[in-house]
């Protein structure tokens, strides 16, 4: 397994701004922006849980802001 790894990742890109990807890379990649940038919430969802909120008197700070 480690040598497939190996193998596709020395490969030449057909788009050199687009380095050959094995199976995974998308999840890290979303994992490691997610982990220092936070899980990006639709505002519409974030609206609907402060109105919730809200109609259950309960605190809800802002995620957008």
């Amino acid at each position: 397994m480690d040598n497939w790894i190996r193998t596709f990742r020395a490969a030449n890109p057909i788009d050199v701004d687009n380095p050959v990807q094995i199976p995974g890379d998308q999840e890290r990649l979303a994992e490691s922006e997610r982990l220092n940038h936070g899980i990006p919430i639709n505002e519409q969802v974030v609206n609907d849980l402060k109105e919730l909120s809200l109609g259950l008197n309960i605190s809800f700070p802002n995620p957008l802001n």
